[in-house]
């Protein structure tokens, strides 16, 4: 029996204001979209079919949705990995109605907490990082979860894919 992790790539990314460019620019956040759905078709291509997405604002809803888009072409599933139930509470309201098309669309929704705890970040992420063997992230050297991730992720033997235009440590790029 063939190990899941073969076909499963998980998702890091920076929230919306790490990013290094603005949010409301249509052009950045266009040019971030065209990079993940490429990332995801190649994905696929390479005999991918489970994503997981953290689901925080910013570049893992921009994920989640690029994985939805390419549902219309491709046999393809998104799983939604929530560290605590109320993490959506404090985002802005753009972003929590993006958070809930993309539950909406996913295929099944796995919640680590009922209630926020330290930690609980930490453990949805290494729960996407040991469930899979292909990481396409975002990441530009900034310190935080997500170089934490990026850093499990490289110890743990995953194949990773930066779309950052900063590409930070070598980590390949698409």
């Amino acid at each position: 029996m063939q190990d899941p992790r073969s076909h499963t790539c998980c998702f890091s990314g920076y929230r919306p204001e790490k990013m290094p460019f603005r949010t409301n620019d249509p052009d950045a956040v266009q040019a971030l979209e065209t990079a993940l759905d490429r990332a995801v078709e190649h994905a696929v291509s390479q005999g991918y079919h489970t994503f997981l997405s953290g689901m925080a604002a910013g570049f893992d809803i921009w994920a989640a949705e690029a994985v939805i888009r390419a549902r219309a072409h491709h046999d393809i599933r998104l799983l939604c990995a929530v560290p605590h139930d109320h993490q959506s509470d404090r985002f802005p309201p753009s972003w929590k109605k993006r958070y809930n098309v993309c539950l909406v669309n996913s295929d099944a929704v796995r919640v680590f907490a009922s209630n926020y705890f330290s930690g609980c970040f930490s453990v949805r992420n290494r729960f996407m990082v040991d469930s899979s063997s292909l990481l396409i992230c975002y990441f530009d050297g900034q310190a935080g979860g997500t170089a934490q991730t990026v850093h499990y992720a490289q110890g743990s033997g995953l194949r990773i894919i930066n779309l950052s235009p900063r590409a930070y440590d070598q980590l390949s790029l698409l």
